[in-house]
């Protein structure tokens, strides 16, 4: 788990509020309710007296105010797609299922890359508090100017229909995107994520909620114990997409890869000239990042009975490849000028651009004119996505 602590701008600008002191809002029963905001929607699906866990869908390039809370800590973890997380003067990347917990006193807002991105939300009640307090919070920037202090005037609130209800107080299974929550009173030990969240254990030391923890020689010391278990099959996998540039532009700035190689593709039926191609491509480089067209952008270029594989399933072949570090999922709405490749190219300022020797360098420049170096590997000839689509019609032996 990410651990960050408040700075002491932070800590001043807190104690400087009005509301730094203030008394607890009593008791709401946020059950059973969706609270829409500008950026998405919330609803609580847990709570006791030491914890509140609450799920958030956050829309596609929207982002939550900068904000700080100064009766609790959070424990941030996405669930489905990837986050940025605003700090008082820097960021994070959060990808699923990893962890940052964030103390009280400390400004943080949430950020989505792509659209209905589902991040929990776990606050750890301090101060003698013993229930969720939504209106302990102090905004800092917020891009639709709400209050700095008030939750209830910011959202509009709407019962949770039968089709919709989630509460984690029930024994029961839930699903975002790839990742599967288990509620239980024994940990699933198959679990990439085992959380508990009620009840005391020992495991070398005495373990209270809201904890991570390994399945190895646990002890109950309660009979009231229950653990949030989470499981996702893509784990690795979903950590090499870029869903957006601000996405490429993000990561780009928190990590310093040297010996770039860049390359672009439809990759609709993965064959053996692909991955000859792909190997190739990753032995001259460190990180390689693949450009993926978009379903729109093939059914242009190629027609309307392609891509035979849409890009979920095309995502999920190509980010299995061992010799992808990064696929960019992008939409190029001119085949011919190639500009959103080019915007991509100036972000990424490749050592090398990959492509097959179907393609010519000097025209390869006149669209690209940034590019370093420019390598074009040799095809295995009949292999391609379209043959293989002729081969299967009969019209090619």
């Amino acid at each position: 788990m990410k651990f960050i602590s408040p700075l002491n701008e932070e800590i001043n600008i807190c104690k400087k509020s009005s509301n730094y002191n203030r008394d607890s809002s009593p008791k709401i029963n946020y059950f059973y309710k969706i609270f829409n905001k500008p950026w998405g929607r919330e609803y609580l699906v847990y709570q006791n007296e030491r914890i509140g866990i609450w799920i958030l869908h956050i829309n596609d390039n929207q982002r939550t105010s900068v904000h700080c809370h100064f009766k609790k800590d959070t424990i941030l973890i996405p669930i489905k797609g990837t986050f940025r997380i605003d700090l008082y003067n820097s960021y994070e990347i959060l990808n699923e299922l990893e962890k940052l917990y964030i103390p009280k006193n400390t400004f943080h807002g949430l950020g989505s890359y792509k659209d209905d991105s589902v991040i929990m939300e776990i606050e750890i009640y301090t101060e003698g508090i013993k229930h969720t307090d939504k209106n302990d919070l102090l905004r800092l920037r917020d891009n639709y100017n709400r209050d700095k202090h008030t939750y209830e005037n910011s959202v509009k609130e709407e019962e949770m229909k039968d089709n919709k209800i989630i509460n984690f107080h029930d024994n029961d299974n839930f699903v975002y995107g790839d990742t599967e929550i288990n509620i239980s009173e024994i940990p699933n030990e198959l679990s990439d994520l085992i959380m508990l969240i009620s009840g005391v254990i020992y495991q070398n030391n005495v373990i209270n909620p809201p904890s991570i923890i390994n399945t190895d020689k646990i002890s109950y010391l309660s009979n009231q114990c229950k653990f949030l278990s989470f499981q996702n099959n893509y784990l690795e996998e979903n950590k090499k997409i870029i869903y957006n540039k601000k996405h490429l532009q993000d990561l780009l700035s928190l990590n310093s890869f040297t010996n770039i190689g860049l390359t672009s593709g439809c990759f609709d039926i993965m064959h053996v000239g692909h991955i000859n191609f792909l190997k190739k491509c990753r032995k001259q480089c460190d990180k390689l990042f693949v450009c993926l067209s978009s379903d729109k952008q093939i059914n242009c270029l190629k027609g309307n009975n392609r891509p035979i594989n849409n890009i979920n399933d095309r995502i999920r072949m190509i980010t299995c490849m061992k010799y992808v570090d990064y696929v960019i999922l992008y939409n190029e709405i001119d085949s011919n000028l190639e500009k959103e490749l080019d915007n991509i190219m100036n972000i990424i300022n490749p050592d090398f651009w990959f492509k097959g020797d179907d393609y010519k360098e000097e025209d390869i420049i006149v669209k690209h004119p940034s590019l370093k170096q420019i390598i074009l590997f040799e095809n295995i000839k009949y292999k391609s996505t379209t043959n293989i689509v002729n081969k299967i019609k009969g019209n090619v032996s």
